[in-house]
């Protein structure tokens, strides 16, 4: 199994603004769909909430503290263990968020998928700096910007 991240963040590393993107990148979700799509996505509670339903094309995994939620379309865990567990047999697993699941799972993933928004956005989630020494850029792909913000499709690999 490869365990990708799949993040988009702004240059002073921001994610998220009360539990919405603080941007509006309709290329970026594009790619987000397209990269994805027929791959179980991890993501904790508050993504999940921010989502309000399950992404179609794709085996939905919340992690959550709360073992009674359920809800058609998605599969409720209480760890990421538990999560990875669920989906050993995939070839690629994707973790879509938030902060939290992104802070744990990063020592454990192969690859990030970002998409680098080229601004310092104000929010209240963010993404860890990445280690050059733990991580090397595999490819880079500026795109046409969008509602006024400039932004990269980088992927990075963990180095060997």
């Amino acid at each position: 199994m490869q365990l990708n991240l799949i993040v988009a963040y702004a240059r002073n590393q921001t994610i998220g603004r009360d539990n919405t993107l603080p941007w509006k990148l309709p290329g970026d979700l594009a790619h987000f769909k397209r990269t994805t799509t027929g791959c179980p996505i991890l993501m904790g509670r508050k993504t999940w909430d921010s989502l309000g339903r399950p992404l179609p094309g794709r085996r939905n995994i919340v992690i959550t503290r709360d073992a009674s939620l359920s809800h058609p379309g998605a599969e409720f865990v209480t760890s990421l263990a538990a999560a990875l567990d669920l989906v050993r047999e995939a070839e690629q697993v994707f973790v879509i968020g938030g902060a939290q699941i992104y802070q744990e799972a990063l020592p454990l993933a192969d690859s990030v998928i970002a998409t680098e928004v080229q601004a310092d956005i104000e929010g209240d989630a963010f993404f860890a700096k990445l280690d050059p020494a733990v991580w090397a850029e595999q490819s880079r792909s500026p795109q046409p910007a969008e509602n006024g913000l400039a932004y990269d499709l980088v992927v990075y690999q963990r180095r060997a």
